[in-house]
């Protein structure tokens, strides 16, 4: 069995308000650290990885604080999806293996959705562009890169996002499992903060 995972990374409303705002929502989730504007949101729902209250969360965390923030999932270590949010709509998704759940399928497809000048533009990072656009397009049967972590680890490099929204959700902070090389000696000490 692969990994799993799931989280919303938050780019730029001030932390309190974000604080304040999953309180409001009544969610059951740990924040980490904020980092050059992003923090992550490890909420316990999510780890059910059902879109609709993705979006739900998505929406109204964005929404509220007017601002963009990116949802990511991993199946299986086999499927990485992706939804933008900004002010309350979802801009974008991204499917990385879109044949996964086909049992019909005779070949993987190439992966649907994911704009890269919107996602690069969501988090200040137009430059990017050309490299976040590389990387969704990327085929892992050709050895482009290792795995969907490793695309989203990538990904959040490009976009300006702290390492550790790669491979962290809800139950693995909650179970005080947040591996070494997710944190980066800066950090050390600083607890993720339960909500």
């Amino acid at each position: 069995m692969g990994l799993f995972y799931s989280n919303l990374t938050v780019y730029r409303p001030a932390r309190p308000a974000l604080v304040a705002e999953l309180r409001r929502l009544k969610r059951a989730a740990f924040l980490s650290p904020t980092v050059h504007g992003h923090t992550v949101v490890f909420d316990k729902a999510m780890d059910e990885q059902g879109a609709q209250a993705i979006e739900r969360l998505g929406k109204a965390v964005t929404k509220a604080l007017t601002c963009s923030a990116l949802a990511a999932v991993l199946h299986d270590d086999d499927v990485l999806y992706l939804w933008l949010f900004q002010d309350g709509q979802v801009r974008d998704r991204y499917d990385s293996c879109p044949s996964y759940f086909n049992p019909r399928a005779t070949e993987s497809e190439p992966p649907s959705g994911g704009d890269a000048k919107t996602l690069c533009a969501a988090f200040g990072r137009a430059d990017r562009q050309a490299q976040v656009e590389r990387l969704l397009r990327a085929d892992l049967l050709e050895g482009e890169l290792p795995g969907e972590q490793e695309r989203h680890a990538a990904l959040a490099v490009e976009l300006g996002m702290p390492p550790f929204v790669a491979g962290v959700c809800y139950s693995s902070v909650a179970g005080g499992y947040v591996p070494e090389q997710f944190i980066p000696s800066e950090f050390e000490g600083i607890r993720f903060e339960a909500v």
